[in-house]
């Protein structure tokens, strides 16, 4: 009988035990999906300033040709004016 008490004791300790693994491992799972969910956020931010900067670029570079298109008529027109 005592060896029988001592296995339900034993039982007993180790379901408080697995209760109590259970609610930490419920608590870090609401931790880390609060994580991720700012790590998703975040990486929208991210993805959306990833794409202004591509549009800036782009513009950027398009003004560049411009520019570069100028440069070349000036480079013309100065052979024409100060060489002729």
């Amino acid at each position: 009988m005592k060896d029988e008490n001592r296995i339900v004791e034993l039982l007993s300790d180790l379901l408080i035990e697995q209760k109590n693994i259970r609610k930490e491992l419920v608590e870090s799972r609401k931790d880390t999906n609060l994580r991720l969910d700012r790590l998703e956020k975040q990486q929208a931010n991210t993805n959306l300033a990833i794409g202004e900067l591509r549009l800036s670029f782009m513009q950027l570079a398009d003004k560049f040709e411009i520019v570069s298109q100028h440069d070349k008529r000036i480079t013309r027109l100065e052979d024409s004016v100060f060489h002729h």
